[in-house]
């Protein structure tokens, strides 16, 4: 397994594991999203026999990064990807406060971001299409 910066040569890659996981999600990337970001914010993927099958979506703001997204293919879900990803992230990205959203009910995710020491700051109401968010904050 390889963690490494994703590159436009890997689009077609990522939005393959983005239509796998998030179809008819109004907030899935596109093509043209994942373009964008690739030059704007940063993309670490996950490689297993030259074949990416997770990344993460870090958007580069000021004094701070937000995580946008983590995907993960479900064949590989639950074998510590996510975690590898958070670590490898916040080893390598050169701020120290870092914030995400998340849905009230993943609790999974919740558990992991805290153990990553990230705490909850606030309910976001209808922060999704079908249920509240919760922000939560690291800061190092």
């Amino acid at each position: 397994m390889k963690i490494q910066v994703a590159n436009k040569e890997d689009i077609k890659e990522l939005l393959n594991i983005e239509e796998a996981l998030f179809t008819n999600d109004s907030s899935a990337l596109s093509k043209a999203s994942f373009s964008y970001h690739l030059k704007k914010n940063i993309i670490y993927k996950v490689v297993i026999d030259k074949k990416i099958i997770a990344y993460i979506l870090w958007l580069k703001r000021k004094n701070y990064y937000r995580l946008y997204s983590v995907a993960i293919l479900k064949e590989f879900q639950g074998k510590g990807l996510g975690k590898a990803l958070l670590e490898y992230s916040l080893t390598n990205l050169d701020k120290d406060i870092f914030e995400l959203e998340v849905r009230v009910k993943n609790t999974v995710a919740i558990k992991l971001y805290e153990k990553f020491e990230f705490k909850k700051v606030k309910i976001l109401e209808n922060f999704y299409d079908d249920e509240d968010g919760i922000k939560m904050r690291l800061k190092r």
